[in-house]
């Protein structure tokens, strides 16, 4: 296996940096990774600041979901977090779900 290079404009501040692999098979793997701490951090104070109402209480928060894994649901479950037009029941599960709580940027039930 030859080493790994990282993709060419691929690593944004908090963004997902992305390395290709030569496999030295034929075949390549594109390695993903992004420190989701700080974001975790932050959804988890906002969770606890308020109920995620805005001023005029229109509209509500719910959610902020690292690219990481928006990345991991798509690639392994085949829908787009950041598409609920056609995929908000499967993210409202997950948003819902105890395991994916660390993405809620407010205490409720959607």
């Amino acid at each position: 296996m030859s080493s790994v290079r990282p993709l060419i404009g691929a690593a944004f501040a908090g963004d997902v940096e992305h390395w290709w692999r030569d496999e030295g098979d034929g075949t390549s793997t594109i390695l993903s990774r992004q420190d989701v701490a700080p974001v975790l951090e932050l959804n988890k104070a906002m969770a606890r600041e308020n109920a995620g109402w805005s001023p005029s209480r229109e509209l509500r928060r719910a959610a902020f979901i690292p690219n990481i894994i928006r990345q991991k649901w798509l690639n392994e479950e085949g829908w787009d977090a950041y598409r609920p037009d056609l995929y908000g029941e499967q993210l409202r599960r997950k948003l819902n779900d105890p395991d994916w709580r660390y993405l809620r940027t407010a205490e409720w039930r959607m």
